[in-house]
């Protein structure tokens, strides 16, 4: 069996018929009633011919009503009274002077916007485009005669005052369009006899789209290094939605960013500079129609400089002499440019500048107290204090017998006499640690008092990075 939808029109409404059966027909059904959706949501576009605003008693129009030579049957709306008709054309006579309305409806839509026309009996009437006019567009207003008579010599008024006059044209072409255009118009023709004025008649220049606005996401002082999107905002006109917009971003009447179809414009890493006075610009490039926005103005505005810290390599800050040194410093807030300066407790010169300071060969004399001060030259960050020390080996370890300044490496005694021996360095950071050892057993005492026995006899070792042994006689 044959599976599927289809569609048709009958009593001026759209039916639809499917075949098949559970997931196939239920796919089918939806489709259709997407379609009967998308068919509804959009009204059908009515116009008229000769498309001019009052037309003369007797006169014959052209409506049409979506896609021309279209036989899709169709509800016409006349002055309130409605009439069905097989196609989307139809031709009426305007017979009666005065306001006359139009719509029209095809199968699965709404009712068209309204068209609205004046029917005139004058001998000479300014006629207007029955259509709304919008910015950009070429306004054109006629002149005419009874009967649609094209006539020469006729003056144009705007508000009453007189733009053009005495001309051969029956037409006043204002092109393109905008909104200052609109007002009362009336023309005059001069005869040999007299001179015949018009009906005034009122001319509206609708917006196209209106004046942007310009959006700023997030505040207006933001801090250096954030990011800002900036978005040109602007609404577009019901009556011609579809107007493609191109976008420009100025800084202090520089332009920064478009021409663009995106509304947006992202500023990423702000400093200093980006600061001004901001605006945008909508363009409708093919109807000639521009506008900028109120400008804003964005401060940038710097972060103070803050949580300096000072780190060193190797850490601690504890170097052997003859080694390298290296400090860094660091802060936890702050934008640049920022200088960095290096100091040392009790002098008052700064020892250097930049992020870093290096001792590249350590001195013991290096040692003290370092730390770091960071500015952006308004603001400034000072680091807490790193001790640094220099490490001097332990060497020149002696040891000696105490009440001689002499080191020895043996020394003698009698039996029952007490000896006080000691350990000391030549060179070495303090605090040095001493250990003294007797025959491989450890004695803790930087300094030893001996008596001098047969127990007592032994090797003596004192150890201080290295002491001498030391055989009690």
């Amino acid at each position: 069996m044959q599976r599927g939808c289809r569609c048709w029109s009958h009593r001026h409404r759209l039916r639809c018929r499917c075949k098949g059966a559970g997931m196939a027909r239920s796919a089918a059904l939806l489709l259709c009633a997407q379609f009967l959706s998308l068919a509804g949501a959009q009204p059908p576009l009515l116009t008229l011919d000769p498309p001019w605003t009052p037309l003369f008693e007797g006169q014959m129009v052209t409506l049409t009503c979506g896609t021309p030579d279209e036989h899709v049957p169709t509800v016409w709306r006349i002055d309130g009274k409605s009439r069905r008709n097989r196609a989307s054309r139809l031709q009426h006579y305007l017979w009666s002077t005065g306001r006359s309305s139009f719509q029209c409806q095809r199968p699965g839509s709404e009712f068209s916007l309204p068209i609205e026309l004046s029917v005139s009996d004058d001998s000479v009437v300014l006629q207007a485009p029955v259509q709304p006019v919008l910015e950009g567009d070429a306004l054109v207003l006629r002149c005419r005669g009874w009967r649609d008579r094209r006539l020469s010599s006729a003056s144009f008024f705007h508000n009453g005052v007189l733009l053009r006059g005495g001309g051969q044209e029956g037409n006043l072409l204002l092109a393109p369009a905008q909104r200052h255009h609109s007002g009362r118009y009336h023309c005059t023709v001069h005869t040999f006899l007299r001179t015949v004025e018009s009906k005034p008649n009122e001319v509206i220049v609708h917006e196209l789209f209106s004046v942007p606005e310009l959006s700023v996401d997030g505040p207006r002082d933001p801090p250096e290094g954030s990011a800002l999107t900036l978005a040109c905002v602007t609404r577009g006109s019901p009556l011609r939605p579809r107007v493609a917009l191109r976008h420009l971003f100025y800084r202090d009447g520089v332009v920064v960013a478009g021409p663009q179809g995106s509304p947006q414009h992202l500023l990423r890493a702000l400093a200093l500079p980006d600061s001004g006075s901001y605006a945008c610009e909508a363009r409708a490039e093919a109807a000639n129609v521009q506008k900028r926005s109120a400008p804003v103005t964005i401060t940038v505005r710097r972060v103070p400089v803050a949580g300096a810290t000072l780190a060193a390599q190797p850490p601690g800050a504890q170097v052997a002499a003859g080694e390298s040194l290296v400090l860094s410093c660091a802060v936890a807030a702050g934008t640049g440019p920022l200088v960095f300066s290096w100091h040392r407790q009790g002098q008052a010169q700064p020892l250097a500048q930049g992020p870093r300071y290096e001792l590249p060969v350590a001195r013991p004399e290096d040692g003290g107290r370092y730390f770091c001060r960071a500015t952006d030259g308004v603001t400034a960050a000072t680091s807490p204090q790193l001790h640094v020390t220099v490490v001097v080996p332990v060497a020149g370890a002696t040891v000696r017998v105490a009440g001689t300044e002499v080191a020895v490496t043996e020394v003698a005694g009698t039996e029952g006499e007490r000896l006080n021996l000691s350990c000391a360095v030549q060179a070495g950071t303090a605090p040095v640690a001493f250990a003294w050892l007797r025959d491989g057993q450890e004695v803790l005492s930087p300094s030893v008092a001996l008596s001098v026995t047969r127990r007592g006899r032994g090797q003596w070792r004192g150890q201080g990075k290295g002491c001498v042994d030391v055989a009690p006689g």
